[in-house]
């Protein structure tokens, strides 16, 4: 169980099919096991508190505090944790973005130089 939870948290990361990826298999598990019950309330669990929060909740809230792209966070993310370790998750999407205001604002100051020359 705990296996399956940590392989959804993983895929959750990827955009729009993530956690579809763990869903849908245990879906086809209980249904072919003759668990009907479970499987639609899986389905039924998967299609809206999941699949809302995944597809148009997370990436609303994402692009209104950050103007990046939802595959440049996952980068960023996956890319933080191989430097940092598992506190890389918080940190490399801090240094993604640092790294886009630190441009802005290079951007900006060359901007001003050549407007004053």
């Amino acid at each position: 169980m705990a296996l399956w939870g940590s392989v959804a948290a993983l895929a959750a990361l990827v955009p729009t099919v993530g956690t579809s990826l763990v869903i849908f298999p245990a879906i086809l598990y209980l249904f072919f096991g003759g668990d009907m019950l479970s499987a639609a309330g899986l389905l039924l669990w998967g299609m809206t508190a999941v699949g809302l929060v995944d597809n148009f909740l997370g990436p609303k809230l994402v692009e209104r505090g950050m103007r990046l792209h939802p595959f440049l966070i996952l980068l960023s993310i996956l890319g933080g944790i191989g430097f940092f370790g598992p506190l890389g998750f918080l940190l490399g999407p801090l240094v993604l973005s640092m790294l886009f205001v630190l441009l802005e604002i290079i951007s900006a100051s060359t901007k001003n130089i050549r407007a004053a020359n």
